[in-house]
């Protein structure tokens, strides 16, 4: 419970900033904006790579196994 309290009150006082003289550059605002492209680009590869498992888990069926990395680790 006094953890709660404190933790409400620290909130509390830093959110009554009067001046934070900060400076942001074009350059990090580009910078922010290409981490979230790439997140996000990043989420739609994986789920392109992993689309079958995802499909398979939803709808309930078992997973097939790919039988051609057998064939290729054999060789």
């Amino acid at each position: 419970m006094n953890s709660k309290r404190i933790l409400i009150i620290l909130v509390f006082v830093l959110s009554f900033t009067h001046s934070a003289f900060a400076y942001l550059d074009p350059g990090s605002g580009s910078y922010i904006l290409q981490m979230l492209v790439a997140g996000f680009l990043g989420g739609l590869y994986a789920i392109k790579l992993y689309w079958v498992r995802i499909k398979n888990f939803f709808s309930g069926k078992s997973t097939i196994e790919d039988d051609s990395f057998e064939e290729v680790a054999d060789e």
